[in-house]
C-alpha cells in the first residue's frame, strides 16, 4: 500500500479544514445573531455579553486565518516554488507552519478558556484545577511554537524530537481538561436533578436533563476529535494534519452550536409545558444552565454552560408559561 506522504495529506486537510470553515462561518452568523438581535431589534448595549462577543470574534479570526495560511501554503509549495513538494512541506521552522500552529494553540486557549472560566468562573475552588490543566496546556502550546519557530529542517515536522513532548503535554492536557470540566458539570447538574426528583413540590427537572445532554453532545464532538488527533500523533500519521486542521474550526462550531441551541430554548425548554405537580401548579422561576432554579421550598444553583440563557417565568393567567431571555 503506497504511503500516505505529507504532500497529499497538506492537500486533504485544506479540504478538510475548508468544509469545517463552511460549517464554521454558518453558525458564527447564528451566533452572531443570537448576541446581537432579540424579538427582531438590536439588543440595548446592556443587554449584550461582550466577553461572548469577543471570543466569538476571535474564533472567526483564528479559524479565517489559518484556512488563509493553509491555503498559502499549498500555492507556494506547488505553484511558486517550483521545488520539492515533500521537502517544502517538511520544513518545519517555516514561517506558515509556526502561524498555523499559533492559531492552533489560540484556538484551544480560546474554547478551553471559555469551558473553564465562563462555566465555573463564580467558583474559584472548583476551577482550580481545570484553570491549572487549561494553564499548562496553553503553556504547553506556547513552548511548541516557540521550539518549531527555531528549529532546523530536519525533515520531521511535528513529529521532531524536540517538539514531540510538547505537543503530547499540550493534547494530553486539553483532553483532561474537557472530560474533568464536562464531567464535573454533569454530575452536579445529575445531583440537582436527583435532589429535585424526590421533592413533590419541586419544579420539573426536564430542563436539566436537556441540558446535561446538550454538555455531553458538546463534549463528545470536540473531545473525540482531540482523541482522533492524539491517537493519529502518537502513530506518526500524516492524517494529524487534516484532523488538526478540522479542530480549529470545531472548536468554533461547538461554541457557536451551544450559544444558539441555548437561545432556541432546546437546551432549557421543558419537554412538557404542563408544569404540575400533586394536582397543583408550579411556578418555574429560573432555569438556566448556570443561573438558578427555584422551587417552594428550595433554590438551587446550576453551573451557565453560556450566556444567551432562557428565563421561564411564572405562568399567565391563560395558564402558559411566558419565557423572556436573560442577560
Amino acid at each position: 500500500m503506497r504511503k500516505f506522504e505529507i504532500d497529499a495529506a497538506q492537500v486533504v486537510g485544506l479540504f478538510m479544514e475548508s468544509i469545517f470553515y463552511g460549517i464554521f462561518l454558518v453558525t458564527f452568523l447564528e451566533c452572531l445573531r443570537v448576541l446581537f438581535i432579540m424579538d427582531g431589534r438590536l439588543k440595548p448595549a446592556g443587554r449584550i455579553h461582550f466577553t461572548m462577543v469577543f471570543a466569538a470574534l476571535a474564533m472567526f479570526l483564528f479559524a479565517s486565518l489559518d484556512v488563509a495560511f493553509h491555503l498559502r501554503h499549498n500555492l507556494d509549495v506547488f505553484i511558486y516554488s517550483g521545488g520539492n513538494a515533500i521537502q517544502e512541506f517538511s520544513k518545519t521552522s517555516s514561517w506558515i507552519n509556526v502561524m498555523s500552529m499559533g492559531c492552533y494553540v489560540a484556538q484551544t486557549f480560546i474554547g478551553d478558556s471559555i469551558l473553564v472560566l465562563d462555566y465555573w468562573g463564580r467558583n474559584w475552588y472548583v476551577v482550580l484545577a481545570p484553570g491549572a490543566l487549561w494553564l499548562a496546556g496553553t503553556a504547553c502550546g506556547v513552548l511548541t511554537v516557540y521550539t518549531e519557530a527555531s528549529l532546523q529542517h530536519d525533515g520531521s515536522l511535528l513529529n521532531a524530537n524536540k517538539i514531540v513532548p510538547f505537543i503530547t503535554s499540550m493534547l494530553s492536557f486539553t483532553l483532561v481538561t474537557n472530560l474533568l470540566t464536562t464531567s464535573l458539570m454533569v454530575y452536579r447538574i445529575q445531583k440537582i436533578r436527583q435532589r429535585l426528583k424526590h421533592r413533590s413540590d419541586s419544579t420539573t427537572y426536564a430542563p436539566l436533563t436537556n441540558v446535561m445532554r446538550l454538555l455531553i453532545e458538546s463534549g463528545l464532538l470536540y473531545t473525540s476529535t482531540i482523541v482522533i488527533l492524539f491517537i493519529l500523533y502518537m502513530m506518526s500519521n500524516n492524517g494529524q494534519y487534516g484532523v488538526s486542521n478540522a479542530v480549529v474550526q470545531i472548536i468554533g462550531i461547538t461554541f457557536n452550536l451551544i450559544i444558539t441551541r441555548v437561545d432556541r430554548g432546546e437546551a432549557t425548554q421543558p419537554a412538557s409545558q404542563n408544569l404540575q405537580c400533586t394536582g397543583a401548579t408550579v411556578a418555574l422561576q429560573t432555569i438556566t444552565v448556570q443561573t438558578t432554579v427555584l422551587s417552594r421550598s428550595a433554590e438551587l444553583e446550576v453551573p451557565k454552560a453560556s450566556n444567551s440563557t432562557w428565563e421561564m417565568s411564572k405562568r399567565n393567567q391563560n395558564g402558559r408559561v411566558r419565557r423572556k431571555p436573560i442577560k
